[in-house]
């Protein structure tokens, strides 16, 4: 009798400590804000986001993500100024190297274009990352990424490439859905985003 209670106690204290599962398929639609190197500080391009990924069972995984942004609805910037409007579109490719329990090491490279347009100007740049990155769960509700890389920038005007930072916090609230915060850092840009993750 003893043993069984002790085995039960230790099984449910196990589910409790159990890990979050950690995967690339999933779909995000969420919200977020860039702000650009050069422009104004009071431009902050605001918008929707929508993404997908997945993960094939050999550690391939495969994505794409779409960002929309403008801060059209600021009134003051038809009279005063600019109205910045940022759109990108990324393709992601990567492989899980090594998983274990409780995280993931992987790496990827992401292809895309980012354009940025005014009322006066209009300027697209082909993006391309090479990354590595590292998730890990905390526990069975969160858990957090981050990858670290370097971006090329073609047609830039300055053309300045160089190391890019993004990570992110996952906290779980089913089995399925999650909310994710994230930050990025990038060459020319940062970006904040806040988003619904369905996995599957």
């Amino acid at each position: 009798m003893n043993k069984a209670v002790i085995g039960l106690v230790l099984a449910t204290a196990s589910l409790g400590a159990q890990a979050a599962e950690l995967s690339k398929s999933y779909l995000e639609i969420g919200y977020g804000e860039t702000s650009l190197d050069g422009a104004p500080s009071s431009v902050d391009p605001q918008g929707f986001i929508i993404a997908g990924s997945y993960e094939f069972a050999n550690g391939i995984f495969m994505g794409l993500k779409i960002d929309q942004h403008s801060d059209s609805l600021n009134v003051f910037d038809d009279l005063f100024g600019d109205d910045y409007d940022v759109d990108e579109t990324t393709f992601n490719l990567g492989y899980i190297l090594r998983a274990t329990g409780s995280g993931r090491l992987a790496v990827g490279a992401q292809v895309g274009e980012f354009e940025v347009s005014t009322k006066r100007t209009n300027s697209t740049i082909d993006t391309r990352r090479i990354y590595g990155e590292y998730e890990h769960a905390f526990s069975k509700r969160i858990s957090a990424y981050g990858q670290a890389g370097y971006e090329l920038l073609d047609d830039s005007t300055d053309d300045d490439d160089g190391v890019f930072i993004n990570v992110g916090l996952r906290f779980d609230f089913t089995q399925r859905s999650a909310v994710v915060l994230e930050y990025t850092n990038g060459v020319e840009y940062t970006q904040t985003e806040v988003k619904y993750r369905y996995s599957f």
